[in-house]
């Protein structure tokens, strides 16, 4: 028999397919969220869903709404039900094929897609979560069948079934109910309801008879997609019953023999029509559709054969017929009875010869036959003991099915009793008026049925896959499935997808879904589908929340992806997205495997949204400082220039003037303002001294290349003369514009260096609460501070004494020494940045500007002596002790500033 439940390949787009039933699936959650909060609709939607069960239990003939023969597959190239079968005198018999070679699909993603869009629609639906879970499972299931995944879509289709039926998805025992449902007892109590009302109420009413019959009812389904058989219709012979062996009795001189014992074997095609068609209708029956199954026989030409079949209606209502003045009493009244002749037909037939037919595939007729009566008849041993029904979900079904019956029967019976007792006159429709022997023949042939449940059918259930091991788990409850997923072993990105989206199982354990989310999680982000990250993330508990998604922004660098994580971590992660962004940055910043390029590019996850205008400029300053200290002044500059927002300081301002009550606010605002604007105007002065120095070695080019003589040959004496003016002349006018250029350079230079050192409070002079508050900024910015105040102070005093000597201008050298009143100055705190040997240096240059000045004419009066102290006296600094130091250096400094005639 072929393994029910094994899908084929679909002839259709995978992707159309997946469309039209998303589409289908959110509008149907739509609706049914419209309806859930109407008691009566919901009661509706279970009560139709419970009696639905009936018409596939074996016992209440179909509705004429059902699906007809033309709804199955009827190609003669679809694989026989025993091409596939095993062979029953093996010893090594298994109904399992080969596994199906692996999908080549070019889309092997789009189950990934399904299932995250399908959680994204569970999460939107939060107050109807059963309607959401039923979509969810149902699109889970028909996402796995695109992609040819059947024993997976199997697992989901389980679950999809089970939430349909309204119990709990999982366990069997219901939630406690102030009002307790009908025992047992009270149900057949009610001689004068129907036995087939009696047995509905019974199986729907308890929750552990209940769910076995979804379970029931989803095997069945399982198997309906993969019925294949033979029309007899399409046969020449069309209705007649086994025309060869007719023809042959005929044309025979021997009058046949009709006992039963002496008829005569099927001649020609016959036999193998015979095994083809109940081949057929067992496949039939094992996917539920007795009713397919009696409508092949009567085209068959065996309506007697259809009607043995039918027995097992239970008796429903009374019907009155007015014109012939008569009651009809509609369904099987003889029930029990039916099941016990169906049983000793199964017995007959079980020991009937079992290799196959000469030629053919096929077994002879009574194998197919016993098993079909052994099913209709709650025959469990005969149907275990058929290699025909030895595979994983055949094992499942013959047991769930035989507890289903067993239900039934003992119903039956009871009800019979009880209609019995309650009249001695006459009888109730449909029930005995005496106690049959089968009644009391058919519970105790079933006695050992009863010892049957969950735990003995999962133990004897083959097994040889993980998605029936998960199926095991699901019929064992809850506990059961979350010890195999926490257990199993995944040997593939297929069944880690598979165990990820189980763990997803409501009230699982967290620690069991965050094992399995998180590779599932990084396999997705390997794949670069990125646009499912957000919600599977958001799934984890808090803190791995975090961890993860910042490990998502890591890795991706892309802007276009950038953005895709950021909208989608919005919206499934709104509390936590500021958080991860923050410490995204923070880690590109501080790793000292990033290269810079990698660092600045960070900084764009801030720039998404103004509501980060503070965190962008507070990480900004976090690597501004990082690369300056290193030295790394024109990457600064493209940070300042290319990575932040000229209006975000303009933002935070305003940021924080609409927000009440929040003074610290502003106040760390401000805080951080100070520092990137002081960055920033040393960016700027850097960046204008080494567009000064550019600037000064073109000119020093050009003076040099204004001296040579023009050597052109053949000239007059006068002509060489009138040649070499006007070179010089056009040397003149040249070296004149690029002097221009070099002063305008130099003088932006110097208000930009300017600027930096005399910067309000000092620059970046921190205060003792702000030291307090962030040490570590604290100490990063002084350390910045102390390298790059002396830098600039030698680059300012660079550019003047370099542009006195260049120009032979005096007021340069005058600047230079205005210097140590800067320096001085308490308000600018330059000193404090100074070692020992940097004041010598500074101090030395001073002196030589003022040598530099007198030669140029510059009058200094008594600056000299006081030059001369101070260079006597700074030898025997030390820097234990800044502010001492300052005292003293001012000491030295202050006559200079009075005493010196400028």
């Amino acid at each position: 028999m072929p393994r029910f439940g094994l899908a084929e390949a679909m002839e259709d787009d995978p992707v159309d397919l997946a469309d039209s039933a998303y589409s289908q699936i959110s509008s149907q959650l739509a609706q049914w969220s419209g309806e859930a909060d109407d008691d009566d609709n919901e009661m509706d939607v279970v009560s139709t869903r419970r009696k639905s069960l009936f018409t596939r239990a074996g016992f209440v003939r179909p509705p004429l709404a059902s699906p007809k023969l033309s709804d199955f597959k009827k190609s003669a190239n679809i694989p026989n039900l025993n091409t596939d079968m095993v062979d029953i005198n093996s010893d090594n018999n298994t109904s399992l094929p080969p596994p199906p070679p692996p999908s080549t699909s070019s889309r092997p993603h789009l189950s990934e897609s399904y299932h995250a869009s399908l959680t994204t629609l569970l999460q939107s639906y939060p107050s109807n979560p059963s309607f959401a879970l039923q979509s969810y499972f149902s699109m889970l299931s028909k996402g796995a069948s695109t992609e040819h995944l059947s024993e997976e879509s199997n697992v989901w289709s389980l679950l999809t079934k089970l939430v349909e039926g309204n119990v709990q998805m999982l366990t069997s025992p219901s939630p406690s109910s102030p009002t307790p449902p009908p025992t047992f007892k009270d149900i057949t109590s009610n001689v004068t309801a129907t036995p087939e009302s009696v047995t509905q109420a019974v199986l729907t009413t308890d929750p552990k008879i209940f769910r076995r019959a979804i379970i029931l009812e989803w095997l069945e389904t399982c198997a309906k997609e993969h019925v294949s058989y033979t029309d007899p219709s399409i046969s020449s012979k069309k209705s007649k019953m086994w025309p060869d062996t007719l023809s042959s009795l005929l044309s025979s001189s021997k009058p046949p023999s009709f006992s039963p014992d002496l008829l005569p074997p099927l001649r020609g095609t016959d036999l193998i029509d015979e095994s083809s068609l109940l081949s057929s209708c067992l496949q039939f029956l094992r996917a539920g559709e007795l009713q397919e199954a009696c409508e092949l026989c009567e085209k068959a030409g065996q309506p007697w054969r259809a009607a043995s079949f039918s027995g097992g209606n239970l008796t429903g209502e009374v019907v009155t017929s007015v014109e012939e003045g008569k009651m009809e009493i509609m369904g099987n009244s003889d029930f029990l009875l039916w099941r016990r002749i169906c049983w000793n037909l199964s017995r007959s037939l079980k020991n009937a010869p079992t290799n196959k037919i000469m030629g053919s595939s096929l077994y002879p007729p009574e194998v197919y036959e016993s098993l079909i009566y052994a099913a209709l008849s709650n025959d469990r041993e005969t149907l275990l003991g058929s290699g025909l029904l030895k595979g994983f979900f055949d094992r499942l079904w013959v047991n769930f099915r035989c507890l289903h019956n067993r239900t039934i029967d003992e119903t039956v019976v009871a009800h019979n009793k009880e209609r019995r007792a309650a009249t001695s006159t006459f009888s109730y429709p449909g029930t005995p008026a005496v106690e049959d022997k089968s009644e009391s023949d058919q519970l105790s042939f079933t006695q050992s049925i009863k010892s049957v449940n969950e735990n003995t059918i999962v133990a004897t259930a083959p097994a040889s896959t993980i998605y029936h091991h998960a199926i095991k788990a699901i019929i064992l409850g809850l506990d059961s499935v979350s010890s195999f997923v926490q257990t199993s072993k995944y040997e593939s990105i297929d069944q880690l997808r598979f165990l990820a989206h189980l763990s997803l199982i409501p009230d699982l354990k967290m620690g069991v879904k965050t094992s399995l989310l998180k590779p599932y999680i990084s396999h997705l982000v390997d794949m670069r589908m990125l646009e499912l990250v957000a919600v599977y993330v958001s799934m984890l508990e808090e803190d791995d929340i975090v961890d993860m998604y910042v490990r998502v922004c890591l890795v991706t660098e892309d802007v276009d992806e950038r953005r895709l994580v950021y909208n989608l971590g919005t919206e499934h992660l709104p509390e936590q997205m500021e958080e991860i962004l923050s410490s995204s940055v923070s880690n590109t910043i501080l790793s000292p495997s990033n290269p810079s390029s990698n660092k600045l590019s960070a900084l764009q996850w801030l720039t998404f949204d103004d509501g980060y205008a503070l965190e962008l400029l507070t990480k900004s300053n976090l690597l501004l400082r990082q690369l300056m200290t290193e030295g790394l002044f024109e990457t600064s500059q493209t940070l300042v220039l290319s990575h932040v927002p000229s209006d975000t300081v303009s933002t935070i301002r305003a940021m924080v003037e609409s927000k009440e009550e929040a003074a610290d606010l502003a106040d760390d605002a401000e805080s951080v303002i100070w520092e990137y604007e002081s960055l920033v105007a040393s960016v700027i002065a850097i960046a204008k001294y080494t567009l000064w120095k550019e600037t000064l070695a073109k000119c020093t080019v050009a003076v040099d290349a204004g001296g040579d003589p023009v050597q052109v040959h053949g000239l007059t004496v006068e002509e060489k003369e009138i040649m070499d003016k006007m070179k010089e002349r056009e040397s003149r006018i040249t070296n004149s514009s690029k002097a221009k250029d070099l002063a305008e350079a130099a003088s932006e230079t110097v208000a930009a260096l300017q600027t930096v050192l005399l910067f309000t409070g000092g620059y970046l002079n921190m205060s003792a609460e702000e030291d307090q508050q962030d040490s570590q900024r604290a100490n990063e910015i002084n350390h910045l501070r102390v390298s790059l105040v002396p830098l600039l102070l030698n680059m300012l005093m660079h550019v003047n004494f370099t542009m006195g000597q260049q120009t032979s201008d005096r007021s340069y050298f005058k600047a230079c020494m205005e210097m140590t009143v800067t320096v001085a100055k308490p308000q600018t705190f330059i000193l404090d940045c100074l070692s020992q040997d940097a004041v010598k240096e500074f101090m030395e240059k001073v002196a030589e500007a003022g040598n530099k000045y007198v030669g140029l004419g510059g009058k200094l009066g008594p600056i000299s002596i006081t030059i001369a102290i101070i260079k006597h006296e700074t030898s025997d600094l030390q820097r234990t002790r800044p502010s001492s130091i300052y005292a003293h250096y001012l000491s030295l400094i202050v006559p200079v500033q009075h005493a010196c005639v400028w």
